[in-house]
């Protein structure tokens, strides 16, 4: 019930939205809103977000009307349905709910598509792969929550927090990963240029070392082909100890596996993920004794060297005397992350 509950809330404010597209317009007095559900059941769950819509906002301008189809076992057929179900009922906005499958991500692709050529706007629900961003691709999808490659952000955050001017980033190549590596090089050759910049101005340019800024001393790229244990090796050889993964599941999952095996999971070295690098086998994987976050949440880390608070991503390993980090002082190889119940564990 309770997710019925906050799924009627999402629907009720993405209608509301769709709402104010349609008064964009000649406000006609019946406006259709159509929906891509994951499963039947929650069609009246939609029905009964635009039934409390229409109370709160439709007064006597307009009537809203909500027409809704699930997801089709492949493109050809979910396409198909959009312009036989919704296009064709001239609705103004299609909502896409998360697909059956978890890891079924490229459902939505055909509802964008087909509903971009029409200039149709379609609202992601649930939706957290980066190449919906991509408007030269889906023209007219837009999100209700962030794209994973945001997280970026989360790790430029702790980078700076901790003072790590050097990390290893290991990326899948495939979309997803490239978005997230792309984002994280923009945020580090912004902060370079900054410092730059500032030095400069303060005429102290000989005195500045360059090489203290943060940046990614690697960028391993891996695919489905590639030997974990070789690339590992590899980021094993390099000075920093700051690991930056951006992966699929199972992905993640191979190289959990291969880094325990290598010893890079224990004291000295620093871990940082995301969502999917902590969900079903990635998590069964992931080192031991480790607390894990959701993006958009909130966790404070504590050292000697005093409180950080930040938007939360996955942090696993031991934090010990990195080169880059001088904040903690010697004693002080622990951070700690307080759980939902806030109980502190030491990790």
């Amino acid at each position: 019930m309770s997710s019925q509950r906050k799924l009627r809330g999402v629907l009720l404010l993405t209608v509301l939205q769709c709402c104010s597209v349609a008064l964009g317009g000649c406000e006609p007095r019946l406006v259709n809103i159509g929906a891509v559900l994951s499963q039947k059941r929650y069609e009246q769950v939609f029905k009964d977000a635009v039934s409390q819509a229409n109370t709160l906002y439709g007064k006597d301008k307009f009537k809203m009307n909500a027409i809704s189809v699930t997801h089709k076992p492949n493109a050809i057929q979910m396409a198909l349905s959009v312009c036989e179900d919704l296009i064709s009922n001239q609705v103004y906005a299609i909502l896409v709910s998360h697909p059956p499958q978890s890891n079924d991500h490229l459902t939505p692709t055909p509802v964008s598509y087909t509903a971009g050529f029409y200039r149709i706007p379609v609202v992601g629900l649930t939706t957290r792969m980066s190449i919906y961003s991509d408007k030269s691709i889906h023209l007219s999808f837009l999100r209700t929550v962030p794209p994973y490659s945001h997280q970026a952000q989360v790790w430029f955050d702790l980078m700076r927090e901790f003072r790590w001017n050097h990390i290893i980033l290991i990326v899948s190549d495939d979309h997803e990963g490239r978005a997230a590596q792309k984002r994280l090089e923009t945020l580090l050759e912004e902060r370079e240029t900054k410092t730059k910049n500032r030095n400069y101005e303060n005429l102290d340019q000989q005195n500045f070392d360059f090489r203290r800024t943060p940046k990614a001393e690697k960028v391993l790229l891996f695919s489905q082909d590639t030997n974990m244990t070789s690339l590992l090796l590899e980021a094993k050889d390099l000075e920093a100890r700051v690991i930056i993964l951006s992966a699929s599941e199972d992905e993640a999952a191979a190289v959990y596996k291969a880094a325990r095996q290598l010893n890079m999971t224990g004291s000295g070295y620093v871990w940082l993920v995301g969502e999917r690098e902590m969900t079903g086998k990635a998590l069964s994987e992931a080192p031991d004794g480790r607390r894990d976050s959701e993006l958009g949440a909130h966790r404070r880390c504590r050292g000697s060297g005093g409180e950080y608070y930040g938007a939360s991503a996955g942090l696993r390993g031991e934090h010990q005397h990195l080169e880059d980090r001088p904040t903690l002082q010697t004693g002080a190889d622990v951070i700690q992350v307080p759980r939902r119940s806030d109980r502190t564990d030491r990790v």
